[in-house]
């Protein structure tokens, strides 16, 4: 670890036990966790690294299993397109994942991500401990005394927070001896600092391992506000030609498990030059206006719970630079979607990606997440096209005019 890590591990030791109330001679064995959700994500700020939705927000917690016996979470389901949880090992691995639709309210509740008609604030209770994955409103620790616990919340209704209305979930432990402690919720004030301050805590209670994981994750935040060029125009295929989404590689990051990707390979910038993705739009919940998670945004039967198209810069730590999900994204006639990745606005009918950093590579994400197991995740029908066109041939002849220069065929309707 170099000085400035070891400064930084000094300092937020000492800010944790200033906060925390913590007895100095205790200091060294903190009890995890401290409070309830240190870390929040969102896709932007600080913590903007690893190609995060920006219409995701996560709420991230560290609990030594070997101090308490299980940990009860309460929560209010959110309006919002998708929540659900997951645990995780020390570094990042799945153990198990939660659904919402899965989780079963709590007397006199409904779950509304189960019927159409559930309203009010309607709770649930939510147990993570040892056990098998896939138990009833049970979160497994799989037997590891380092695990992450995430609460992910996905497209708010309109107008609402970030957590959909609701607040975060609360936070119960419970010891050996069945005695409980409620958190309280963490004071921190920034991602950096609650970060930061999780790092020498771990070190502190033995979890040296766990520890360097998430000091990497600080580095590469720190990294990504000094990211250096790193294109090789002459590496670049020759113009027009076609940009290919395939499986993306390198998912195994604290993964959200019914979320599948497809990715196009890093792009670099030319002078008036554009990127053009042409593809055809699975049909998603028309939650974010209104609607029920059984109400489909347009016709047909509901293909997946959320997809989005997103923007990201194509080097170590991979931010995001920008995202549209499904309902921020204008279709055709035919609910065919035409998105345009440029440094200027794109024309009037298709949606704008921005380029970001043109001395950086950019590469494309679509991802869509599905719990409806008799649909692929993303099926052939539906992946994306993308081609690299001259400004002037979209200016003058439209996606299509792309498409031809490109050589690349494209389904335009039924």
């Amino acid at each position: 670890m170099n000085g400035s890590a070891n400064m930084l591990l000094r300092v937020c030791l000492t800010v944790s036990v200033v906060i925390f109330s913590i007895p100095v001679a205790y200091a060294a064995v903190p009890l995890l966790p401290l409070c309830s959700w240190p870390v929040e994500s969102t896709g932007q700020g600080f913590l903007n690294v690893a190609t995060q939705d920006t219409n995701t927000t996560y709420w991230f917690m560290p609990i030594d299993t070997s101090r308490w016996k299980s940990v009860t979470i309460r929560g209010t389901y959110p309006n919002a397109r998708l929540f659900n949880y997951a645990t995780y090992g020390p570094t990042g691995l799945l153990i198990d994942t939660l659904l919402d639709e899965d989780i079963v309210p709590d007397n006199g509740n409904a779950n509304p991500f189960t019927t159409a008609t559930a309203a009010g604030s309607n709770t649930y209770t939510v147990t993570v401990g040892p056990g098998s994955a896939g138990a009833s409103n049970l979160l497994s620790t799989g037997g590891s005394r380092l695990i992450y616990v995430i609460y992910r919340v996905i497209v708010p209704d309109k107008g609402l927070d970030r957590g959909g209305g609701v607040d975060v979930p609360s936070v119960t432990l419970v010891a050996q001896d069945g005695t409980e402690r409620r958190l309280r919720a963490c004071p921190f004030a920034s991602a950096e600092s609650s970060l930061g301050g999780m790092v020498p805590i771990l070190i502190a209670s033995g979890f040296s391992q766990a520890a360097n994981f998430l000091q990497k994750i600080l580095d590469a935040a720190h990294q990504r506000t000094s990211l250096t060029g790193s294109c090789n125009t002459a590496s670049q295929p020759l113009r027009p030609a076609a940009l290919k989404f395939g499986p993306a590689p390198g998912t195994d990051f604290f993964p959200n498990p019914p979320t599948a990707y497809l990715q196009t390979p890093n792009e670099c910038f030319h002078a008036n030059e554009v990127i053009v993705v042409r593809g055809k739009a699975l049909v998603f919940p028309k939650t974010y206006v209104g609607g029920s998670i059984s109400d489909p945004a347009f016709d047909g039967q509901i293909q997946a719970r959320y997809w989005s198209m997103c923007n990201n810069d194509g080097v170590f730590p991979y931010p995001v630079i920008a995202c549209a999900g499904d309902f921020q994204t204008t279709l055709d006639k035919d609910q065919y979607y035409t998105y345009v990745v440029s440094t200027d606005p794109a024309p009037a009918d298709t949606n704008w990606l921005p380029w970001g950093p043109t001395n950086l590579p950019v590469t494309l994400i679509l991802r869509s997440i599905s719990f409806d197991p008799q649909y692929e995740t993303i099926p052939s029908d539906y992946y994306p096209q993308g081609v690299i066109c001259d400004k002037t041939v979209l200016t003058a002849q439209g996606w299509q005019g792309c498409f031809t220069a490109a050589g690349v065929k494209v389904a335009t309707g039924p």
